[in-house]
C-alpha cells in the first residue's frame, strides 16, 4: 500500500476559512500531528482541538499523516479509551479503510462539516440527516453509471478517428504504472461535453467525427510535451504528466479552453471543456489518482464556462464521493472476510422484489445501496453480535440515521425474535425487510421452502409473497 504524502495548506484558503470560524463549541477532539487543513476542517465542524487526549471525547486520526503514524496513533486513542474518528483527505480512502479496520468507529471526510458536527448531537436534525442519505445515495448512483458506462465500452487500442491511445491503451498503461510504486504522476481528466452523443445526433457521424478529429489534433499538440494522452471515447481525454505542476495544469487549462472555444458546431455557443485533475499532493496510487481526477472534473462541468479544478481544492465538494469510496472497499473487504453470499447477487434479488413492490428512485436506491454494504460489519469486527453496532457507528455520522437504522436492522425478525433490538412487524425498516428476503433466496439458491416457512415469523409475508412473484415471472 502507498503511503499519502503530507499535503501543505494553500495560505489564502485556510486564512480566509480561519477567519471567519466562530469560536468552536462542541466536543473536544485530541487530533495528533494535525496541520493546518485538519484544524480547520475540525474548527469548521464545531470541535475543539486539543493537545492532549486528556478529556478529549474524540480521537481524530488524519490519512494525510504517514499510514505508521496513523496506526500508532490509534493504537495510543484505544488504550486511552477514546473512539477514533479517521479524517479522510481526497486521496486517503485505502489508508482510511485500514486506519477503521484497525480501531477506527468512522471514517469522515474532510469536508463533510455537517457529519463532523452531528458528533456532538445528541440526536441529530432530520432533516440534516435526510440531506446526507440523500447526497449519499446520488453519489452511489453516479457511480453506477460510471460502472455501467465502463462496463460497455468497447477495449481499443487506438482510436479510428483521432487516432490517439484510447480505452483498452488507457487500461494497459495504468496496470503497469501500478506496479511501479516510486512513480509521482499528475493525472488530467479532460471532458468536453459537446463531443457527446447529442452533438453526435445534431451534425451527423460525418460532422462530428471531423469536430472530434480537429479537437483531438489540438489536444495532441497541447500534450506533447507534457506526457501520454489518451482518448477514452465520447468526448473524454486523460493526460498522464509526470512532473508537470499544479500551475502547469492552470495554464493547460486556459489553453485547452482557448482552442476548443474557437468551435462553435452549433452555431450560438463557444464549446467548453472541463479539466480535473490530482497529483502527488493526493496519492501516489494510479488507480487512485485517475479516480479524484476524474471527480474533479465532474466539478468543473458543472461551471456554465471552461473551467479547471484539482482534486486537492474540492475537498467539501468531494467529501461524499470521499466517504461512498471508503464504505465501499469497506464492504468488499467485509464480504471476502465473512465468506458469505456475493453481495451484489442479494443486490439484485433485493431491487427485483423492490420493483415488483412498486419502489422507485431514491426508495429503490436505498434498497440496492444497502444490500452491497450489508455485511460491512464485518470489516470492523468478528463478533457476529457485535456486527450491526459496528455498522450503524460507521456509517451514522456520514450517512445520515436512516440508513444506518436500515443495516442495523438487517438481523431483525418480522415476529420480534431477532436482533439486535427486538424490532417486529412495520418497526423494521422496509429496505432491512426486503434484503433479508433477498438474502435468504440467494443462500437458498432461489429454492422458496426457507422464504415460504418463514413468512410470517422469520420474514414479512407482503416480501415473500413479493419475491415468489418474482420467481414465477422469472421461471415463465
Amino acid at each position: 500500500m502507498h503511503e499519502d504524502p503530507v499535503t501543505q495548506p494553500t495560505g489564502d484558503e485556510t486564512a480566509s476559512a480561519v477567519a471567519t470560524l466562530p469560536e468552536p463549541t462542541g466536543p473536544k477532539a485530541w487530533a495528533p500531528a494535525a496541520r493546518t487543513p485538519v484544524v480547520t476542517a475540525l474548527e469548521a465542524g464545531g470541535l475543539q482541538v486539543v493537545d492532549s487526549p486528556d478529556g478529549a471525547a474524540y480521537a481524530v486520526v488524519s490519512t494525510r499523516l504517514a499510514r505508521h503514524r496513523v496506526l500508532e496513533y490509534i493504537g495510543i486513542a484505544r488504550e486511552e479509551q477514546l473512539p477514533v474518528i479517521i479524517l479522510v483527505h481526497p486521496g486517503g480512502e485505502v489508508l482510511a479503510v485500514e486506519a477503521v479496520r484497525s480501531g477506527g468507529e468512522t471514517a469522515i471526510a474532510e469536508g463533510d462539516v455537517d457529519a463532523l458536527r452531528s458528533l456532538g448531537a445528541e440526536e441529530p436534525e432530520e432533516a440534516l440527516g435526510d440531506q446526507r442519505a440523500d447526497a449519499l445515495l446520488e453519489a452511489f448512483e453516479a457511480s453506477l453509471g460510471r460502472t455501467q458506462v465502463a462496463s460497455r465500452a468497447p477495449v481499443t487500442l487506438i482510436d479510428p478517428i483521432s487516432g490517439l491511445p484510447a480505452a483498452g491503451a488507457l487500461q494497459q498503461r495504468l496496470a503497469l504504472l501500478s506496479a511501479d510504486s516510486e512513480a509521482a504522476l499528475r493525472m488530467v481528466s479532460i471532458s468536453i461535453p459537446a463531443l457527446g452523443e447529442r452533438t453526435r445526433v445534431r451534425l451527423g457521424s460525418d460532422g462530428h467525427a471531423i469536430l472530434h478529429r480537429r479537437i483531438a489534433s489540438g489536444m495532441r499538440l497541447l500534450c506533447s510535451a507534457l506526457g501520454e494522452l489518451f482518448d477514452s471515447g465520447d468526448g473524454n481525454f486523460l493526460l498522464i504528466a509526470p512532473g508537470l505542476p499544479i500551475d502547469g495544469v492552470e495554464r493547460l487549462g486556459a489553453r485547452m479552453a482557448e482552442m476548443v472555444g474557437a468551435y462553435t458546431p452549433d452555431g450560438h455557443l463557444p464549446l467548453s471543456v472541463a479539466v480535473g485533475h490530482a497529483g502527488p499532493e493526493c496519492s501516489l496510487d494510479p488507480g487512485t489518482l485517475r479516480e479524484l481526477a476524474g471527480r474533479a472534473e465532474t466539478a468543473a462541468r458543472q461551471e456554465d464556462r471552461s473551467a479547471t479544478l484539482g482534486a486537492g481544492e474540492l475537498v467539501k465538494s468531494l467529501a461524499t464521493a470521499t466517504e461512498l469510496e471508503v464504505t465501499m472497499r469497506l464492504a468488499e473487504f467485509a464480504t471476502s472476510r465473512s465468506g458469505g453470499p456475493a453481495r451484489e447477487s442479494i443486490a439484485q434479488a433485493a431491487v427485483a422484489i423492490a420493483n415488483r413492490l412498486g419502489f422507485e428512485g431514491r426508495d429503490r436506491l436505498l434498497v440496492r445501496f444497502c444490500s452491497l454494504v450489508g455485511s460491512i460489519g464485518a470489516a470492523i469486527t468478528d463478533q457476529t453480535d457485535q456486527q450491526a453496532a459496528a455498522t450503524v457507528t460507521l456509517v451514522r455520522a456520514m450517512a445520515g440515521p436512516s440508513i444506518a437504522a436500515t443495516l442495523g436492522a438487517l438481523g431483525e425478525h418480522w415476529d420480534g425474535s431477532g436482533g439486535p433490538k427486538g424490532l417486529a412487524g412495520a418497526a423494521i425498516p422496509t429496505a432491512a425487510r426486503i434484503i433479508a428476503v433477498a438474502e435468504r433466496l440467494v443462500i437458498d439458491g432461489r429454492a422458496t421452502a426457507g422464504l415460504e416457512a418463514g413468512a410470517g415469523t422469520l420474514y414479512d409475508p407482503t416480501v415473500v409473497q413479493a419475491a415468489l412473484e418474482v420467481l414465477a415471472g422469472a421461471t415463465t
